[in-house]
């Protein structure tokens, strides 16, 4: 299914390429066809076409985390953190924005900006609120014994 999708939306994508939706839907073409590499550069093309929904900021973001680059994903989820802050949105993407910059930063040992973030969680109901508690209570202990936190090795951000 995914590949008559993909050659509809490749030819809508030609007629214009310009147009960040068509872009988006590529990348998730190929994203369902375990084809990351492709995805990246569709939604970075995407983003260079001004995505005004911020679909690929995110969806990118997950696929550098994916690759191993989080430098670039925490990159892509700090600009689609301050995108939906201007726009004052509220959504499942801004909680998973927060989780990953949270844990980014304990991980890198910013333990006062993986604390705004963990707080910034409980905004959210559900999983997110019980991640922060988690998270909140790490970084305390980390903060009142004056060490660095060792997360384990290879556990990604996302769930």
């Amino acid at each position: 299914m995914c590949i008559r999708d993909r050659y509809y939306f490749t030819r809508a994508g030609l007629a214009r390429p310009k147009d960040a939706r068509m872009w988006n839907a590529i990348g998730n073409c190929y994203e369902k066809m375990e084809k990351k590499l492709e995805a990246q550069k569709c939604y970075e093309r995407a983003e260079n076409c001004k995505d005004k929904e911020g679909i690929a900021l995110h969806r990118l973001a997950k696929l550098y985390d994916l690759l191993g680059m989080e430098e670039k994903a925490t990159k892509c989820m700090e600009e689609n953190l301050r995108r939906k802050d201007e726009e004052h949105i509220v959504d499942k993407e801004l909680g998973e924005c927060l989780l990953y910059l949270a844990r980014y930063h304990k991980k890198a040992g910013n333990l006062e900006k993986a604390l705004a973030y963990a707080r910034r969680l409980y905004d959210f109901n559900g999983t997110e609120r019980e991640e922060a508690n988690t998270l909140i209570y790490e970084i305390n202990l980390a903060l009142t014994a004056g060490t660095a936190v060792n997360p384990a090795a290879g556990v990604s951000p996302f769930p």
